[in-house]
């Protein structure tokens, strides 16, 4: 029998071949960087409205949080006698919250006992405070000032502090004058609460 002969293929039809191979290598690459270019518009347009949904409430914290403070300060009474409604822990948690209000940093209330004489340590202008809070409907006497002068010695600390709503003995002035301890009286404390607008809340009536 005789052998076929193959049938040779026409230029033509390589060409078109080539031709088709061509045209799906460009639609396949032009498919890739089409869903690359959305997947990349996507993550910006994604992190586009994640900016711009933190920077509205930046905005609205801001607009809302200066008329608040602002009407907070407008309103305190600054009246250092309201402490005296505080139990002792109170108020050293209410000092606290006006020292940071007041401009101090690392503000860290001490153990309860075995305090070594300083109740708040905290920290402005590069100097670390050991204060002492005495929440007394009296004068405060020497021995605080003394037992806060020990405490600064004892922490480390730069500068020492009394802090009452009241008065001090002209005995515990002199020993302050003497050892640089700062006392903080009723007019300092009714400044500091001026300053920060908050009211101290005994916990009966909070």
């Amino acid at each position: 029998m005789a052998r076929r002969r193959k049938k040779r293929r026409s230029p033509l039809a390589a060409l078109a071949d080539a031709l088709l191979s061509l045209m799906d290598w460009l639609c396949e690459t032009a498919s890739a960087a089409l869903v690359a270019l959305l997947r990349a518009l996507g993550r910006g347009l994604l992190g586009l409205l994640r900016g711009t949904a933190r920077a509205l409430m930046a905005a609205c914290r801001l607009l809302v949080g200066v008329p608040l403070r602002l009407v907070r300060r407008l309103t305190a009474r600054g009246d250092a006698q309201r402490c005296l409604r505080l139990n002792g822990a109170e108020f050293e948690r209410y000092v606290a919250l006006l020292l940071a209000d007041n401009g101090f940093e690392h503000v860290v209330q001490t153990k309860g006992s075995g305090d070594q004489g300083a109740d708040i340590l905290a920290e402005r202008g590069g100097s670390k405070y050991a204060i002492q809070c005495k929440n007394y409907a009296g004068t405060v006497g020497n021995a605080a000032v003394q037992e806060v002068y020990a405490g600064a010695q004892f922490y480390g600390c730069d500068r020492a502090a009394v802090i009452c709503p009241g008065e001090f003995t002209r005995g515990a002035k002199e020993l302050a004058r003497s050892t640089g301890v700062l006392l903080w009286d009723g007019r300092k404390l009714s400044r500091m609460m001026k300053i920060s607008g908050r009211r101290p809340h005994h916990r009966e009536n909070a």
